[in-house]
C-alpha cells in the first residue's frame, strides 16, 4: 500500500480554503485516489473542539488569553493526531482546511513571539505539501458571530504573517483568480506537479 499524503491549505478567512480544500479532494477522488477533506480546528473532538467553538462564537469577544487560546488549537490538533496517523497509514491523501501554519498565524498576528508558537505546535505531523492562498477575501462569507472575521485590521495582520511563514517554510502561494475554476486548476497543477516529484524521488 502506498504511503498517504498529507496536504495543508492557508489562507485567511473567507478567501476560500474550504472551497479549494472540498475540489481538491474531489479531483484526487476522480484521478483514483483515496481522499480525504478535513478541517481544522476539529470542532466535534472533545474537549477542546467545544471549548473553541465557544470561545471564537462567543457575544462578549475573547475572554481567554491568546496563550489560553492557542494551546487549545494545539492540543486539538494533537488529540486529532491519532486519527490522521490512520489515514495516512491507510493510504489515504488528507487534504486540511488549516494546520499549525493557521496557529502559528494568528497566535503572531495577536502579539504572541512565533519562536513561542513554533514551541508551543513542536512534534506535531508535519504537512507534506502547503499552499497558501492569497487575495482579497469575500466579505459576504463572513460569519458574523465570529470574533475574528469582524476585525479586518486583525485579518491584515495575519495576511501578512502567512506571507512571511510561507518564504520561511517554502509553501506554495495561489493567487485567488476572478474565476473559482481558475484558482481550482493552479491548485491541481500545483498538485501534479508535487505528485509527479515525489514518484520520481520513490522510483
Amino acid at each position: 500500500m502506498k504511503k498517504g499524503l498529507f496536504v495543508a491549505i492557508y489562507g485567511i478567512n473567507n478567501i476560500g480554503k474550504s472551497t479549494h480544500a472540498r475540489r481538491l479532494v474531489t479531483r484526487l477522488v476522480r484521478e483514483g485516489y483515496d481522499a480525504v477533506y478535513l478541517k481544522y480546528p476539529v470542532y466535534d473532538l472533545k474537549p477542546t473542539g467545544p471549548k473553541i467553538n465557544s470561545i471564537l462564537r462567543s457575544e462578549s469577544g475573547q475572554k481567554v488569553s491568546e496563550v489560553v487560546l492557542q494551546t487549545l488549537f494545539m492540543q486539538n490538533r494533537r488529540d486529532f493526531e491519532p486519527t490522521l496517523k490512520n489515514y495516512l497509514a491507510q493510504g489515504k491523501f488528507v487534504v486540511a482546511e488549516d494546520y499549525t501554519g493557521t496557529g502559528l498565524a494568528w497566535g503572531t498576528a495577536k502579539g504572541l513571539k512565533l519562536g513561542f508558537m513554533e514551541d508551543l505546535n513542536k512534534g506535531l505531523l508535519k504537512e507534506d505539501l502547503a499552499i497558501l492562498l492569497t487575495g482579497k477575501r469575500d466579505i459576504r462569507a463572513m460569519e458574523k458571530t465570529h470574533i475574528h472575521e469582524r476585525d479586518d485590521l486583525l485579518i491584515s495582520k495575519v495576511s501578512h504573517v502567512l506571507l512571511q511563514l510561507a518564504k520561511k517554510y517554502g509553501w506554495v502561494k495561489i493567487s485567488l483568480q476572478v474565476e473559482i475554476d481558475d484558482t481550482a486548476r493552479l491548485v491541481w497543477k500545483e498538485m501534479s506537479r508535487f505528485l509527479e516529484k515525489t514518484d520520481s524521488d520513490n522510483l
